[in-house]
């Protein structure tokens, strides 16, 4: 039946065309519900992810500037001290068990712990973590005459703090690790170190590890609880060694001017009296014939198992060796001196200087007869850009620079390295004294370019200049090690 309307009835009751209806609205609306409700929760788990990121992101930045600080704060720390005290620690003594010994030489040893323990440690309070690790290693000023020595970044790290933003205070966002190492199995050190301890430096060169971490937000990983990021980097450095040749005078230049007198001597132990360098092999002068035809009075060069005047030629072998072979680059030896050795110095002095016995500064102090970390021993590096006149009974230690003339005379005493690089004169009179090294050379500007002069030497009196290679290690030790390689270890190691 069709109703007025048109439309078809229903069945009594109920409204007519409407019954199937009500239900197509109720399921739309749930989709609708469905659908909203889904983008929420994917914006929400979003919105968490994107928390993650930027937090792990965050972290992982100030994990490497830390680990970054860590590796500059090991090579400035690695100034003047032995290397073989801090391979062995604080108490100076290591494992002999075959396994520890052949654990210490495997790449893993050369993290500070574990990067297990570093995602999961506390880095607001790591000590308790940390406890039980060996302290072999970890920076420190060494054990001497059976006391511990000093941790100068200890096993639980060096803190990086900000300010607290939710009060005052500050609060620790990372911190850094560091391990030193030896370069066990290398050609250079088992030459050196026939044993292949790796707990002794053979050939001056070492390896640093520094692990940063920050934290992030904490979860697990299997069945370990991951709270921090983590960064590690390693590099190699390796002890100065530009100025270290063996004989206790080192010349440099095509030429020399020269003036013996007296009762001098100049010993070089195993090594000659005198070695030179050659600046200019092409021309038809050799500094070694002129002093070697040099007079000597009843003064002696000695040394190397040569006769009187022992003096020898060491260009070539000089320029053979990378280490050593900037010492024939007269730019690299004027910025040695005048700019990068003032910048670590201890005592800087601009212009001339005359020290007698009542004016002279502290110039350093070391007895040779004890250990570098013995209680006393303060050498310090000095850089005279000037000439300096030493007179009266001065005494000093450590690396002496002069960039112009040198006179030292009467009773005075130096242990270490001096480097008279710059004008190249040098006037050594009375019972003067230099115990470990001398050099000397001329720098000329050629157009704006430096080059090697004419250096002038000359000793009188009883003055004496002599090798020791315990004082010139020392000296040298007081130049920041060179850095040689640096990379990132991530993934597996190596």
């Amino acid at each position: 039946m069709v109703s007025s309307s048109g439309r078809k009835g229903g069945p009594p009751g109920k409204p007519g065309g409407f019954c199937g209806e009500t239900g197509s609205a109720l399921l739309l609306v749930l989709m609708a519900i469905s659908i909203f409700s889904l983008l929420g929760l994917f914006m929400a788990l979003d919105g968490v992810n994107g928390l993650y990121i930027s937090d792990n992101h965050e972290s992982r930045i100030q994990a490497t500037a830390a680990a970054l600080a860590g590796l500059d704060h090991a090579r400035a720390l690695m100034r003047g001290l032995d290397y073989d005290a801090v391979l062995q620690g604080m108490d100076g003594a290591y494992s002999r068990d075959p396994s520890y010994l052949k654990e210490a030489k495997s790449f893993r040893f050369r993290n500070p712990f574990s990067v297990a323990v570093a995602h999961s440690v506390d880095i607001r309070n790591p000590s308790a973590a940390l406890s039980g690790i060996p302290d072999d290693g970890f920076v420190n000023t060494g054990a001497c005459f059976g006391n511990k020595g000093t941790a100068l970044i200890p096993l639980t790290g060096i803190a990086q703090e900000a300010p607290d933003p939710a009060g005052p205070g500050k609060i620790v966002i990372s911190r850094y690790f560091v391990k030193v190492t030896d370069n066990n199995g290398d050609v250079p050190e088992r030459a050196k170190d026939a044993a292949d301890n790796p707990f002794v430096d053979g050939d001056g060169l070492i390896i640093v590890r520094s692990m940063g971490i920050a934290e992030t937000f904490l979860n697990a990983v299997g069945p370990t609880w991951r709270r921090n990021s983590v960064v590690v980097f390693e590099a190699r450095y390796r002890r100065f060694s530009v100025f270290d040749f063996g004989p206790p005078l080192l010349v440099l230049g095509s030429r020399i001017s020269t003036r013996f007198s007296g009762t001098f001597e100049i010993a070089g132990d195993s090594f000659p009296g005198i070695g030179v360098i050659d600046t200019d092999l092409n021309d038809n002068d050799s500094p070694e014939r002129t002093i070697t035809a040099a007079p000597l009075g009843r003064g002696v060069i000695s040394g190397g198992g040569l006769p009187s005047p022992a003096v020898r030629d060491i260009t070539r072998s000089a320029g053979s060796e990378p280490e050593k072979a900037p010492i024939l680059n007269p730019g690299y030896l004027s910025d040695f001196v005048l700019n990068r050795a003032p910048r670590f110095s201890d005592n800087y002095f601009l212009n001339d200087q005359r020290w007698g016995t009542g004016n002279a500064p502290d110039l350093g102090r070391y007895d040779s007869t004890r250990p570098l970390n013995a209680p006393g021993q303060d050498p310090k590096l000095t850089v005279v850009h000037g000439s300096l006149f030493l007179t009266g009974n001065v005494s000093g230690a450590g690396l002496l620079i002069v960039t112009g003339d040198f006179l030292f005379t009467d009773d005075c005493r130096y242990t270490g390295l001096v480097l008279a690089i710059g004008s190249g004169r040098v006037r050594q009179a009375s019972g003067s004294a230099i115990n470990g090294g001398l050099v000397v050379a001329r720098l000329e500007n050629f157009n704006g370019n430096p080059g090697f002069g004419i250096p002038d030497f000359s000793i009188s009196g009883s003055s004496r200049v002599r090798a020791d290679a315990g004082a010139l290690e020392m000296a040298l030790g007081l130049i920041p090690p060179v850095q040689r390689s640096f990379r990132e270890i991530a993934g597996t190691d190596p």
